[in-house]
């Protein structure tokens, strides 16, 4: 039971890293980057909650 969790919690955070590093570098990103000197909240939520849950995933199969 455990292990299906760590398998479930290591890709769903992979593909949110996934899809946070691909709006990083998307139109609407830079425009935010231009004007507020940072990344958007969702961005940075996919980014740091992907890996963060892709981590905990992992250690779950260990």
């Amino acid at each position: 039971m455990i292990q299906i969790l760590g398998i479930i919690l290591l890709v769903g955070g992979l593909i949110a890293v996934v899809v946070g590093a691909q709006d990083a570098f998307g139109m609407r990103e830079r425009a935010a980057r231009l004007f507020l000197g940072r990344f958007t909240q969702r961005t940075l939520a996919l980014l740091i909650g992907g890996g963060l849950a892709a981590v905990v995933g992992l250690i779950l199969l260990t």
